[in-house]
């Protein structure tokens, strides 16, 4: 597997094409079949921190898989990337029972206290442990209070060691 960066990818940094070609080369690792759609996908997202267009197209080709067919299935997963996340950036867990036991609170709380840190994410599906909290290395925080998720949030930018 491919060796996660601090920073996601980053198609205009100077070490893109290099990212995408260790992406690449660890998909490639992966046999040329079907079933492999969602391996090669969390293995380009382990690589590069996001699934940017390139990636996208990338394990399609390897799995042999139309573009389409890729794109529908890693937008239905909440664990996969479409979107370049923001370095520091907080997800708080909005399924039913997050939401149920305070997640909309919490996010509010949060965002009060650091504002642009946190944001929802669809449902984690770790209903046992809500209201869940992803800190931006997808590290899971399980009953998290405010208190909680913002003493990590400073820690993280404090450079503290959790």
């Amino acid at each position: 597997m491919a060796p996660v960066h601090e920073q996601p990818f980053d198609s205009d940094a100077p070490d893109a094409s290099a990212r995408l070609a260790a992406a690449a080369h660890a998909v490639q690792a992966l046999p040329r079949r079907r079933d492999q759609l969602l391996p090669a996908l969390l293995t380009a997202q382990h690589a590069l921190g996001w699934l940017p267009r390139e990636a996208v197209v990338h394990v399609a080709e390897h799995v042999r898989v139309p573009v389409s067919e890729v794109y529908a299935t890693a937008t239905g997963y909440s664990e996969l990337r479409m979107e370049r996340p923001v370095p520091g950036t907080w997800h708080v867990c909005t399924g039913v029972s997050c939401d149920l036991l305070g997640a909309r609170a919490l996010l509010a709380a949060v965002e009060a206290a650091l504002p642009g840190w946190v944001r929802g994410i669809d449902c984690q599906f770790l209903c046992a442990l809500a209201p869940v909290a992803v800190d931006d290395a997808e590290r899971l925080y399980g009953r998290v209070t405010a208190e909680r998720v913002l003493a990590l949030a400073r820690a993280e930018t404090e450079g503290t060691v959790r």
